[in-house]
């Protein structure tokens, strides 16, 4: 009974284009069109400025600026934005799981090095505060059905946000993103020697990825990667 209720109030949705799903189509967490072709970004299109690239992910000329060894996305951010705004803000953490799931799909189709390579996956961290505010971390979510779909090790308590930062989306420059989160991660685990994972949903400059990232080469990480679900370049929202 109490399943069905909470149908009523959060209907299935689609993981990709966040529309409800009919009841033939409840089975999976894809509607039928979507299921029909997901719309992964392709292998030989760089996430963040949406040019050729041959690295299965960024290519070297955006990697340049950041630690972090690689990084990919699984969708344009316009792809997946009305299911990433359910997810997080409506309640729709059901539908993280069917996200999570195609993050996996993703992996397993164009990043099999990464399974092979990767010791441990983290998630972003959410600030205590926003997290009791949500209820929830989004990307706890993603992990945790990456982890089931791949077998990899999931850690949730590897990395912690140590102060409560404004959202990056409102700020307007490079360096009050840089001041806003510099000092924020900390670490709780032993890195040395470790391949990490870093899995996130959003991934529009970097910024966060990168302190992270810095912040796991200090804790003797051996190498850090990124995994987000969407990529919000310009190029990308554009085509």
């Amino acid at each position: 009974m109490k399943e069905k209720l909470m149908e009523l109030v959060f209907p299935p949705r689609c993981a990709v284009c966040g529309e409800v799903l009919t009841l033939q189509e409840r089975k999976g967490f894809l509607c039928k069109k979507c299921g029909a072709h997901i719309p992964f970004i392709s292998k030989d299109i760089c996430p963040h400025c949406g040019g050729k690239t041959d690295t299965a992910g960024f290519c070297d000329f955006c990697l340049k600026p950041f630690a972090f060894e690689t990084a990919c996305a699984a969708f344009p951010y316009e792809k997946v934005r009305h299911a990433i705004h359910l997810f997080k803000y409506e309640g729709g953490k059901k539908l993280g799981e069917g996200l999570g799931a195609l993050m996996a799909e993703y992996l397993l189709q164009y990043h099999e090095e990464l399974l092979v390579k990767t010791d441990i996956i983290l998630s972003v961290p959410l600030h205590p505060k926003k997290e009791k505010r949500r209820g929830f971390n989004q990307t706890h979510i993603l992990c945790q059905k990456i982890s089931e779909e791949t077998g990899l090790v999931f850690r949730k308590d590897g990395l912690g946000r140590k102060r409560d930062t404004v959202a990056q989306s409102t700020l307007s420059t490079p360096e009050e993103r840089r001041q806003n989160l510099k000092d924020a991660f900390e670490t709780t685990l032993d890195f040395s020697g470790k391949r990490v994972l870093l899995v996130d949903d959003i991934f529009t400059t970097g910024s966060t990825c990168n302190e992270c990232a810095k912040e796991l080469y200090r804790a003797d990480a051996k190498e850090v990667h990124i995994l987000c679900l969407s990529g919000a370049g310009l190029s990308l929202e554009e085509k």
